[in-house]
C-alpha cells in the first residue's frame, strides 16, 4: 500500500484502509497507528495537518497497513492491548485481552473496593497478567493487597512480569509456573481465571485473527470446552478461604453446563453474570463451607 506524505492525507488513507479491513473503529485506530510510528498525539496531528512525515515512518505505516489488510490485529503488530484504561504488553505466548473480560474485573472491583486490610488474589492462567494487575492497581487502597499469577508458559509469565514492572506493581505480585493450582497451598480471598474454554473441534473455524495469533494453549478447552474448569473447580476446595469468591470467564453457551459442574464439585452458591452485550460471561462461585484440605 502506498501512502501520501502529509499527516492529514495519511490519516484519511489509513482510515479507509482500516475500514476495508473491517476494523470497527477505523478513525480511532488510524490515529493510534500514527501515534505509534510518528510519536504524535491526536492534538498534535490535528494542529499540523500538512506536516510531512519522515520516509521511514511512512514506510512503517505502509507495512502496518498491509499487515492489517492481511488480517493481523493492531495489537499483534504493536505488541500491546488496551485493557481497563492501561496498555498491556502482549506476546505470541499470551492471549490478546478482550473487552468481554473486563466484565470479570468489574464484578471483582464492586465486591472488594473498600474492603479491609489484606486481600490475597489468585489468577489462574494469568497470561499477560491483565486481570490480576488491573485488580491490584485499582484496589491499591487496600493495605497488603497482593496477588499470585499462575501460568503454564514461562514466556507468558515473562510478559506478565514486564507488565508488573510497567505499572509499578512488581512488589505486590508473584508469578508461578505451574498447572493451575497444583503447586499452591491456598488461602485466597479471590480466585479469578479466564481459562481456555473453546472446544477443540471449534478452533479451526474461529476468526483468523484469533486462530492464527492467539496461542492454542490459551484457547483449547478440550473436547467440550470444560476441561480446565473440571480441574480448577476441584482445586477451589483448598484454594479458596471459606467465604472466598471465585470468578471465571465462560463461553456464552456454557452457563448451564458450568452451573451443573460446579454443583457436582461441591459448590452450590453460584450465579452467572452477563456482559455488556447481554450474554452470559462470568460464573461466580462462593465457598460457603469448608470443603476439605488439599
Amino acid at each position: 500500500m502506498k501512502l501520501p506524505q502529509t499527516l492529514k492525507a495519511i490519516s484519511v488513507a489509513l482510515e479507509q484502509c482500516l475500514r476495508r479491513a473491517g476494523v470497527d473503529t477505523p478513525a480511532q485506530d488510524a490515529r493510534y497507528m500514527i501515534s505509534k510510528r510518528a510519536g504524535l498525539t491526536w492534538a498534535q496531528s490535528i494542529a499540523s495537518p500538512d506536516l510531512v512525515l519522515a520516509a521511514d515512518v511512512i514506510k512503517a505505516l505502509e507495512q502496518d497497513a498491509e499487515a492489517v489488510l492481511a488480517g493481523k490485529p493492531l495489537s499483534r503488530i504493536y505488541g500491546e492491548r488496551a485493557f481497563w484504561g492501561r496498555d498491556f504488553a502482549i506476546s505470541e505466548h499470551t492471549l490478546d485481552p478482550r473487552a468481554d473480560t473486563e466484565t470479570l474485573v468489574d464484578i471483582s472491583l464492586k465486591r472488594f473496593s473498600g474492603a479491609g486490610a489484606g486481600l490475597n488474589i489468585l489468577d489462574l492462567g494469568t497470561g499477560s497478567g491483565c486481570i490480576l494487575l488491573t485488580l491490584l492497581a485499582e484496589l491499591a487502597e487496600i493495605e497488603k493487597a497482593h496477588g499470585v499469577g499462575v501460568d503454564l508458559s514461562q514466556s507468558a509469565l515473562q510478559t506478565a512480569r514486564d507488565n508488573a514492572i510497567r505499572f509499578a506493581l512488581a512488589d505486590r505480585v508473584a508469578f508461578v509456573c505451574g498447572h493451575w493450582g497444583d503447586s499452591l497451598s491456598g488461602g485466597f480471598d479471590l480466585v479469578v481465571s479466564n481459562p481456555p474454554y473453546i472446544a477443540n473441534q471449534i478452533i479451526p473455524g474461529l476468526a483468523e485473527k484469533v486462530r492464527k495469533y492467539d496461542p492454542i494453549l490459551a484457547l483449547n478447552g478440550g473436547d467440550d470446552g470444560l476441561k480446565a474448569y473440571r480441574i480448577i473447580f476441584l482445586q477451589l476446595a483448598y484454594l479458596l478461604k471459606t467465604g472466598g469468591l471465585a470468578l471465571f470467564e465462560i463461553g456464552y453457551d456454557q452457563a448451564e453446563a458450568l452451573m451443573r459442574l460446579s454443583g457436582e464439585s461441591g459448590f452450590h452458591n453460584t450465579r452467572v453474570h452477563l456482559d455488556s452485550g447481554g450474554l452470559p460471561r462470568v460464573l461466580e462461585i462462593t465457598r460457603t463451607e469448608p470443603s476439605g484440605d488439599k
